[in-house]
């Protein structure tokens, strides 16, 4: 149990560093394909969803386990408006919540208010949810583990992708370069980080269950008005490694600067307490739903996923209209600027 501990800490601490590296975040990845017309980094979010699931499928059947299933609320409707409004909340803060510990990892403080505000979120809509007795959460049903006779096909179709995937990255890195200068360079390709994500996120899965961020501080949030157990010590060692896999990889690339931009923290709480609302009704963010519950290859996870794509692409068609203007994001060659 220890090695398999220290291996699930060692495996957050690389999707926190591979995360940071490339920038990724669902906001910016709407703002592209809105100001750009492309999709490199939403794509790149839906790679590290079929990494993951091509990973947790194999070792599912495998080992037909999970330490923490994943969550879904029904009736679904709620998780879909969840989704809606976590993205809403998203945009308005100017970031998911990856991007919000990237954030942070980068000395910004005023995403504090951010993770505040979130777990604020949360206890509203459950105490609202409790007390007007709506929806309930229940495990998710993976479909790994359902004995359909797609299962076979799907997870052989994912594998066959995979193999691809790995011969183009090989084929597209034109630069010969050794593991430390890979492994250190200032940032990634997209393609890259999701392989990192989808593998890392994959195996966790198996080990752990749902292990993001954004479950953890739902639970714990929930935990406080005695609706559900407190999240266990090593969830929280979980997320700590993943910040502290950002914060290594914002020092080590000297991106480090701290700052608190007290102009900022009206959006950040504002926007946090709507993604706490939207992460107690899904339950959990876009992490978990593309690093723990998409995987698990259930349908409603993968709409709530774009119930909050949606989310966030109305809120910018309102700040478009209201601005004149869009967050400018343009991506080329698996990489963005």
């Amino acid at each position: 149990m220890f090695l398999l501990s220290l291996l699930s800490l060692i495996l957050v601490m690389g999707i926190g560093f591979a995360a940071h590296r490339a920038s990724l975040c669902t906001v910016r990845a709407v703002a592209e394909m809105m100001s750009s017309g492309t999709a490199w980094m939403l794509a790149s979010f839906l790679k590290a969803a079929a990494w993951a699931a091509a990973i947790a499928g194999a070792l599912l059947l495998l080992y037909p386990t999970a330490a923490v299933p994943a969550l879904e609320r029904t009736p679904h409707a709620l998780a879909l408006a969840g989704g809606f409004v976590f993205g809403i909340g998203a945009t308005i803060n100017g970031g998911c919540s990856l991007s919000t510990l990237q954030r942070l990892a980068d000395g910004d403080l005023s995403m504090l208010g951010t993770l505040a505000a979130f777990m604020i979120g949360v206890l509203v809509a459950n105490g609202f949810g409790t007390h007007l007795g709506n929806g309930t959460l229940r495990h998710v049903s993976s479909f790994w583990l359902s004995g359909h006779v797609l299962v076979l096909p799907l997870l052989l179709l994912l594998w066959l992708w995979v193999l691809t995937e790995i011969v183009r990255l090989w084929r597209s890195s034109v630069v010969p370069a050794g593991f430390r200068d890979r492994l250190f360079a200032p940032a990634y390709r997209l393609s890259s980080a999701a392989a990192l994500l989808g593998v890392a996120a994959g195996l966790l899965y198996s080990l752990q269950g749902t292990w993001s961020y954004t479950s953890f501080l739902r639970a714990e949030a929930v935990s406080w008005q005695g609706a559900a157990p407190a999240p266990s010590a090593l969830h929280a060692l979980l997320v700590i490694a993943m910040f502290a896999g950002m914060l290594a990889s914002s020092r080590q690339r000297r991106s480090f600067a701290l700052s608190n931009h007290w102009r900022h923290w009206p959006r950040r709480v504002a926007g946090g307490l709507l993604m706490g609302v939207g992460g107690a009704l899904v339950p959990g963010g876009n992490d978990t739903l593309i690093l723990a519950a998409v995987p698990t290859a259930s349908i409603w996870a993968l709409a709530s996923y774009f119930a909050l794509i949606a989310g966030v692409a109305a809120t910018l068609f309102v700040m478009r209209v209201m601005a004149g203007k869009l967050p400018i994001v343009e991506c080329s060659s698996d990489q963005c600027r």
